[in-house]
């Protein structure tokens, strides 16, 4: 992302880009966000849809040894990505559903490591597998397989639950850029 602000004449980086979400990044993403048309609250340097797809970050190569599916493999997305509803602190869904039942094995969805795990009252046990640049979240889970560390593509490294805020047993998967805070999401592909 931080090369295609910086190609774009939006960088306001002193060094880097780097592969952690930054003052600097939110900065040069608000510099895009002008640059296209954006003016006021929408040009807060948070990543949304139409500014991501503008810029057109290269996609991460695809992960050694084949493509995963899906986080919980033989399971579908449930509740889409950007779904408006008063239900949600930012009035939209951050991430992509995975309705499952508890239990259920969440694969990595692609070679990366296991940065972060731990447990919040949204977001019960959690673990956040960084790959490419991103930060993909596995949230609600019943039990955390692998907490840290090298994992492959297809690897389990947890099973989904309920736990957090949850009114029954899925994964909520959630991208974001490499060390981004909560609002930085972008859409859940892989």
């Amino acid at each position: 992302m931080g090369k295609r602000l910086v190609a774009e004449g939006c960088g306001k980086y002193r060094t880097g880009p780097g592969p952690e979400w930054t003052e600097a990044d939110q900065q040069s993403y608000a510099a895009w966000q002008r640059k296209i048309g954006f003016e006021g609250a929408d040009a807060n340097g948070i990543p949304g849809k139409t500014s991501w797809d503008r810029l057109r970050v290269p996609a991460p190569p695809p992960a050694a040894g084949g493509r995963v599916a899906s986080p919980v493999p033989g399971h579908r997305v449930t509740t889409a990505y950007r779904v408006k509803g008063p239900h949600w602190s930012l009035g939209y869904h951050t991430g992509a559903d995975y309705a499952a039942p508890n239990g259920t094995p969440c694969v990595a969805v692609l070679a990366g490591s296991l940065v972060r795990s731990g447990f919040d009252r949204s977001f019960g046990d959690f673990l956040v597998l960084r790959a490419g640049g991103f930060d993909y979240w596995y949230c609600h889970l019943s039990e955390q397989t692998v907490k840290r560390g090298s994992v492959k593509a297809g690897q389990k490294i947890g099973e989904v639950g309920s736990t957090g805020n949850a009114t029954g047993p899925h994964l909520h998967f959630e991208k974001r850029p490499a060390g981004g805070g909560f609002g930085t999401d972008v859409s859940p592909t892989w």
